[in-house]
């Protein structure tokens, strides 16, 4: 006799993400962010000067141990925005973002400051 799956069983399956859809989640989530000018392209090393870093990998930086990800994003901020204040929304918004959409964890969202964005006329 024939040994049936139980209909209740459930297999397990592993979801490979790309480190390049993970940069992009947090690209997105960061943009939403009130406050937040632009993101800016990650600070030249050596893997980014022989272009192994292209598209959302230039802006965002993603590490990973054992699925738990590290993330590292460059920002403006707009003028009159309060640093931390907007800093702590876009940690918020791209932890969020990143383990709803791609069912991962994250240890660290680190955000850097490159530049703060005058729109205002100096008088």
């Amino acid at each position: 006799m024939d040994k049936q799956p139980e209909k209740n069983s459930t297999v397990a399956t592993q979801l490979v993400i790309s480190d390049d859809v993970i940069a992009s989640i947090a690209m997105s989530a960061a943009k939403d962010i009130e406050g937040v000018g632009r993101l800016v392209q990650r600070p030249k090393d050596i893997r980014s000067i022989i272009k192994i870093f292209e598209g959302p990998l230039k802006y965002v930086e993603v590490s990973s141990n054992d699925k738990v990800y590290n993330i590292k994003l460059y920002i403006t901020i707009k003028d009159g925005e309060k640093i931390p204040s907007v800093v702590s929304k876009v940690q918020t918004a791209v932890k969020n973002a990143v383990q709803g959409m791609g069912g991962c964890v994250v240890s660290k969202v680190n955000v850097c400051v490159a530049d703060v964005e005058i729109t205002g006329k100096c008088t």
